[in-house]
């Protein structure tokens, strides 16, 4: 900065730094201007109101120079210098509170305010009514056991119980020495039939026959359909005769002793027995209710029938025709075999599981063996003292021994075995499987199967002639016979009969 303008005073105050708005005003004398409490000089108001005289002296300056000639008017001067910013003025009075605004929209709501202290507790209510019973509560612990009362006087004695159960086998002994030759045993059974010789010549009349009537080779068919009996003549497989029976005949066998065949009618609780000679029926026996298995002991002509809703079997006297006496067994017997030279009847119960072993001597069960699931039918080979049981639930057979009444072998075939047929001659055992529409042939020497032969739909029923080594089997839904050769094992011929046939029973 140079020293010209260093130097260089204000024209208003004469400092070399302005202290303009420090100096007194010239009209009230004082630092900060009270000029506006003071009375105007000219018009004496706090507020001067000069202004509006001077604008009448003005009107009357004019009126006065009216005719006073006006000069030309002179250059505008350079503007001043603005002045010095005065002093702010007092504030002024608050004006009247305005009216109030509309109510604004209600916020949203704040947090929870923390819980208050509990209040004190309240005086206890009245005692409100008893509510219902609750239930009973368990059964408390038994109490300990008293002291043992007093002997009593002993009891009659009470009748001699059942015979219990023939006990297991007891283990081989050591071989004894050589016995003597014993006597010589009996004739074993007619081996089978051989091929048809030539016709030799005629011999010389015999003596007449006995008075039982004889009818071979005879095969009868129970159908439920039309409540008959179907006779084939097995030498040219055709049905001969048709016998009416009772309602629904579900099973039947032959005396072959006596040529009686025996039918069982599931629906009307009665055994219709038929003679073979005439194809009749003779006689009707009531039996338990729901008869549905068969068998008889040719030797003693006992015929015995399973009442599968009686759980219980019903003894008829051939020589009779009537009910000698019930015998219970396990719940829902269905199969019945019979060993005519041990004299046991065989009774499978198909919710039992079991087989019931009945003495024919004393019509009393002496032994149950369990066996599979859902038992239906029964075979038995004399010979051999073997007992064979189709379990349906459990797709195999049972091979219990007659001697020591226990299962000494079980076979697996098809589905659903239903039905089992013997020739004792060969020692075969037949079962048809009712859903695998099959037949499983089992070796009785091994105990296994050496075949299996397709068959026709659901096989239900079976029958073995041991002569012939013919095994015929009943469809249910086919209405007919499979005739299968026991020599080929091979379906040889079928033959139909009624609606619906199951049982199936065979004169050799």
């Amino acid at each position: 900065m140079s020293k010209d303008k260093k130097d260089k005073k204000c024209k208003g105050c004469g400092h070399g730094k302005c202290k303009c708005n420090q100096k007194k005003c010239k009209d009230c004398g004082h630092g900060k201007c009270k000029c506006n409490q003071k009375k105007c000089k000219d018009c004496g108001h706090k507020k001067c109101q000069c202004e509006s005289k001077q604008e009448q002296k003005v009107e009357q300056n004019v009126n006065v120079n009216v005719n006073v000639p006006q000069g030309p008017q002179g250059t505008q001067g350079q503007q001043g210098d603005q002045g010095p910013q005065g002093f702010q003025g007092p504030q002024g009075t608050q004006g009247l509170k305005g009216f109030q605004g509309p109510q604004g929209t209600q916020g949203q709501q704040g947090d929870q305010g923390p819980q208050g202290f509990q209040g004190p507790q309240g005086t206890q209510g009245p005692q409100g009514d008893q509510g219902p019973q609750g239930p009973q509560g368990d059964q408390g612990p038994q109490g300990t056991q008293g002291p043992q009362g007093f002997q009593g006087p002993q009891g009659t004695q009470g009748p001699q119980g059942d015979q219990g159960p023939q006990g297991t086998q007891g283990p081989q002994g050591d071989q004894g020495p050589q016995g003597t030759q014993g006597p010589q045993g009996d004739q074993g059974p007619q081996g089978i039939q051989g091929p048809h010789g030539f016709q030799g010549p005629q011999g010389v009349q015999g003596p007449a026959s006995s008075s039982t009537p004889i009818s071979g080779n005879r095969i009868y068919v129970a159908s439920e359909g039309p409540d008959n009996v179907s006779v084939i003549d097995g030498n040219i497989n055709t049905v001969i005769a048709t016998v009416p029976v009772g309602a629904n005949p579900f099973a039947l066998d032959v005396n072959p002793t006596t040529n009686r065949i025996y039918v069982v009618n599931f629906t009307s609780n009665n055994v219709s027995v038929i003679d073979g000679l005439s194809n009749t029926v003779i006689s009707t026996v009531p039996v338990g209710i729901n008869p549905f298995g068969i068998g008889i002991n040719p030797t003693t002509n006992r015929i015995y029938v399973a009442n599968f809703t009686s759980n219980n079997v019903s003894v008829i006297d051939g020589n009779t025709n009537s009910v000698i006496t019930s015998i219970l067994v396990g719940i829902n017997p269905i199969g019945i075999g019979v060993n005519p030279i041990t004299n046991r009847i065989y009774v499978a119960s198909a919710e039992s599981n079991n087989v019931s072993v009945i003495d024919g001597n004393i019509n009393r069960v002496i032994s149950t063996v369990p066996v599979g699931t859902n038992p239906i039918d029964i075979g038995v080979n004399p010979i051999t003292n073997c007992i064979y049981v189709a379990n349906d639930g459990s797709n195999n057979v049972s091979i219990i021994d007659g001697l020591s009444n226990s299962v000494i072998a079980t076979v697996p075939v098809g589905i659903s075995p239903r039905g089992i047929g013997i020739n004792s001659a060969t020692n075969r055992i037949y079962v048809i499987n009712a859903n695998s529409n099959s037949i499983s042939i089992i070796d009785a020497f091994s105990n296994s199967i050496i075949t299996t032969i397709k068959l026709g739909t659901n096989p239900t029923g079976i029958g073995v002639n041991i002569l012939t080594n013919g095994i015929y089997v009943a469809h249910i839904f086919t209405n007919n016979i499979s005739v299968i050769s026991g020599n080929t094992n091979s379906v040889i011929a079928t033959i139909p009969v009624g609606t619906s046939p199951n049982g199936v029973g065979i004169n050799p």
